[in-house]
């Protein structure tokens, strides 16, 4: 008898240690489930590249665009407009998926013809919009994307508008977005809490300053002196661009 229990007790330890393994292997996938997504970069825009929400083709298009890495996806779905990458990014079918966001940096492009290049994009979640701006973008008004809220403020000084926060922008705002400050009593009018308008509506040539105006903020970016708004000639500069 003695014998027999000794042969037959490794086998049912055997059999529990194993259910254990199992058991631990199981609880550390389910812990790594739960890690955060690796570092997501943007790509450039390539030619042939359509926006996932029009279907229209991105790289022509005037305006910021964006990007949005997706679980499921190997590669970042790309928006022909901030307007449509808000569409996506907004919908509740499709926030529980929702990786790296991006979009680009508008004093890095110019709005009538933006660069491809992935450089141009930064953080979604941390940049500053401005809505109810005059430049359209691939499918119409749409939103001017910053990262840098002096650049932003440069920008409505120059065509009016409203700044806003990522966490800010909701899908009302974006399906009912205008070209300029909603109308007293219309259904966007709520959503627009201080909007400034444009300062060439009155001469009806919203978009005449956008070549001057890109040009000032690409030379902030690249001269010392225009990048501290305190800057002696930073406020001139600024002046001269809403005069023309």
């Amino acid at each position: 008898m003695y014998n027999a229990y000794r042969h037959r007790k490794p086998s049912r330890f055997a059999a529990r240690d194993g259910l254990l393994a199992v058991l631990v292997t199981l609880l550390l996938a389910a812990c790594g489930s739960n890690q955060p997504p690796p570092q997501q970069d943007a790509l450039d825009i390539d030619k042939g590249d359509a926006c996932a929400v029009c279907g229209m083709y991105i790289d022509a298009g005037p305006g910021p665009r964006g990007e949005a890495w997706v679980q499921g996806y190997k590669a970042p779905l790309k928006f022909g407009s901030t307007r449509d990458f808000f569409a996506y990014v907004l919908d509740p079918e499709n926030q529980t998926r929702l990786q790296q966001l991006l979009v680009q940096d508008s004093a890095q492009i110019n709005w009538q013809h933006p660069s491809n290049a992935a450089a141009t994009f930064v953080d979604a979640r941390s940049a500053w919009y401005v809505a109810w701006q005059p430049l359209t973008g691939l499918m119409g008004p749409t939103f001017a994307s910053f990262a840098a809220r002096q650049d932003a403020d440069a920008f409505m000084r120059a065509h009016g508008g409203e700044l806003l926060r990522f966490s800010e922008v909701t899908p009302q705002l974006t399906s009912l977005l205008g070209s300029a400050c909603p109308v007293p009593g219309s259904p966007a009018a709520p959503l627009a809490k201080a909007c400034v308008a444009a300062p060439h509506a009155a001469s009806g040539s919203p978009l005449a300053a956008q070549d001057e105006h890109f040009d000032l903020l690409h030379r902030r970016h690249t001269d010392p002196l225009e990048t501290d708004p305190a800057a002696p000639g930073h406020q001139h500069a600024v002046a001269d661009d809403r005069a023309h």
